[in-house]
């Protein structure tokens, strides 16, 4: 083997044909040489060209923990780790054809210790020799960082990328961000930002990196494109340096779900204030929290004036609280409700609505909010009401038309069969009404059988029921009696009372009235037949002579 002694290095730097710097001085001391080789801070290895180490310095010794005399006995494969070993063919290779190489190995030092390293090998020729001068720096540090580094860009779940200043292209990315937008790191480092960047054109893009390089940070929301092409919001963090030529570090954030949130809940917010129906919000204490325009509109409460306070500020004490407990009950079981009830306006005015309340509760089933949604009602309940009594009463009378008359006797049956009482019909005909509503005209008739209606109310009880089934036909029906004695006083009343003249637009008139009456359970099992056998005994007292009433029982029965 070659030896090359530390103190005739200059030799290669001095001499004429030396192909390592042409500019250097022609002639350096030997000793600086020595000196410059040995107390280098980094190790140096001189190799021939066969591959054999022919000088080492200090640095070198102390970098690999071998001696001197023991790494002339060595070749780089003896302290390079196996992957960096496998290398070493083609390095030398590369150097042969360029002069020069710099590459990263792994060495081992004696204790095992592995030692990252960047070589810097250059082909050097001497009187008809090659040899190769390999200058080695321990990288542990710079690697331990580059570790730290690919550690926190990896496992942050934001996206991260380094981008060129220059011409916008990707240097470097995380998966984060690769799984963000659909691209692989290889896919995504042959791109430039303008490629996934929805908002801005290149030109804008362009425009707004000379602004972040002013700046040296920005923080702003923007759009970029999935390579399926759906739109992805995102949230960026920019930085700028001016190492490597201009670069941005940037770190992204998927925001889509944040943006659809905020968009649902704008949604919301124009439903809430756009809405007809009105809404009102309680906390968990039922205290108001919020209400919307159309709430002012149907109470005529602004909202400053109800928040904070009870809903029980619209109560029209029509409900009675059995109602307001058993709406309670249902929402704390079902956390929903559904109904009608009569509210208070603020002028004081009544107003229906049909409301719905739902509550809204937290992750343990704690209440969070109830939510009331309610629409006035009020034309259509009065609507319903008439249609009602148009259906019921009697237009002329305002009687229980046949209609109720049937349900209301229904009802008081049922009434009976549950208890020991006994119940009385009366069918009542007007004697002598079809003369005067054909001498007086149908006006003077309607006005008579009103004031008949109010007199044969006056002669029964708030409970009974007075009907008018057409004509001059009036029935009563008399519930939960105990003995027959009192329904033969009410009929001898309203004989009396119908006896009596009836003053129509000053006019003195006379009628009368014949009764018919049955008894159930005595007469009749049900309201068919009952009805059946007032009518029978009816039609009795008109052929005795009218003016008086008669018993079913007692004149046509058993």
């Amino acid at each position: 083997m070659t030896t090359i002694k530390a103190k005739n290095l200059n030799t290669f730097a001095a001499a004429p044909n030396s192909k390592i710097n042409p500019n250097l001085p022609t002639k350096v001391p030997a000793e600086i040489s020595a000196l410059a080789f040995d107390y280098a801070a980094d190790p140096i290895f001189v190799l021939d060209i066969a591959g054999n180490f022919i000088e080492v310095n200090q640095a070198a010794c102390d970098h690999t923990g071998y001696s001197r005399e023991e790494l002339l006995q060595m070749h780089p494969g003896d302290i390079d780790d196996p992957d960096s070993r496998a290398l070493i063919s083609g390095r030398f290779a590369q150097l042969k054809r360029d002069g020069v190489a710099t590459f990263e190995a792994v060495h081992i030092h004696r204790s095992g210790r592995r030692i990252p390293v960047e070589m810097h090998i250059r082909l050097i020729e001497r009187e008809g020799k090659n040899y190769t001068l390999n200058i080695c720096r321990d990288i542990s540090e710079r690697k331990l960082k580059e570790l730290e580094y690919q550690t926190i860009v990896q496992t942050t779940t934001d996206g991260f990328w380094i981008a060129s200043a220059r011409d916008a292209r990707f240097l470097d990315v995380n998966e984060a961000y690769c799984r963000m937008v659909g691209y692989s790191r290889d896919e995504l480092l042959s791109m430039h930002i303008y490629d996934v960047e929805a908002n801005e054109s290149p030109e804008e893009t362009a425009s707004h990196i000379r602004t972040i390089m002013a700046s040296k940070h920005e923080f702003f929301e923007t759009q970029h494109r999935h390579k399926n092409g759906r739109m992805i919001h995102i949230e960026a963090s920019v930085s700028y340096s001016e190492t490597r030529g201009g670069v941005f570090f940037v770190f992204v954030r998927d925001i889509s779900a944040r943006k659809r949130h905020e968009n649902e809940l704008l949604l919301a917010a124009s439903v809430f204030n756009a809405s007809s129906a009105s809404i009102l919000i309680t906390d968990a204490d039922n205290r108001i929290v919020s209400v919307n325009p159309a709430f002012t509109t149907t109470t005529g409460y602004e909202a400053h004036e109800v928040i904070g306070r009870m809903p029980n500020i619209l109560s029209s004490g029509t409900q009675p609280k059995a109602f307001y407990r058993d709406m309670w009950q249902n929402l704390k079981r079902d956390l929903h409700w559904h109904g009608e009830l009569w509210n208070r306006r603020k002028d004081g005015q009544l107003y229906a609505e049909q409301l719905t309340i739902n509550v809204i509760v937290n992750k343990d089933g704690s209440v969070h909010r109830h939510v009331a949604i309610f629409s006035d009602i009020t034309e259509k309940k009065h609507a319903e009401d008439l249609m009602w009594r148009q259906a019921n009463y009697d237009t002329v009378t305002n009687l229980p038309n046949r209609r109720l008359f049937h349900d209301r006797l229904d009802q008081e049956l049922k009434k009976c069969r549950r208890s020991t009482l006994f119940l009385a019909l009366l069918f009542i005909d007007l004697d002598h009404f079809k003369e005067i509503n054909d001498t007086y005209g149908h006006d003077v008739g309607d006005q008579l059988l009103v004031e008949a209606a109010r007199r044969l109310n006056s002669c029964v009880r708030s409970s009974d029921t007075v009907a008018r089934l057409g004509g001059d036909e009036f029935t009563v029906i008399l519930a939960e009696l105990t003995e027959t004695s009192k329904v033969e006083m009410v009929a001898d009343n309203i004989l009396d009372i119908l006896e009596k003249p009836f003053y129509i637009n000053e006019v003195s008139m006379q009628i009368s009235g014949s009764i018919g009456i049955a008894l159930y359970p005595s007469d009749a099992s049900d309201a068919n037949e009952l009805i059946t056998q007032a009518d029978n005994a009816m039609y009795a007292a008109k052929r005795r002579g009218r003016n008086c009433c008669c018993f079913y029982s007692c004149n046509l029965g058993k």
